[in-house]
């Protein structure tokens, strides 16, 4: 059962057709934020979600 979870990599790369040479990441944020921490306290600038990632199977 616990390699199981590395397959669907396989099946989601398939079916959404992924190319090898993109990467699928998945990240799951969890917690409550601290901002008394220090790290906390920096501004950040990101690039925008669209230059970032790709969505698929989401079309109206």
């Amino acid at each position: 059962m616990n390699t199981q979870r590395w397959n669907f990599y396989v099946v989601v790369r398939e079916h959404a057709q992924i190319p090898e040479d993109r990467v699928i990441m998945i990240c799951v944020a969890t917690g409550f934020p601290d901002d008394s921490f220090p790290a906390n306290a920096g501004v950040f600038h990101r690039k925008a979600v669209d230059d970032a990632a790709t969505f698929l199977g989401f079309e109206d």
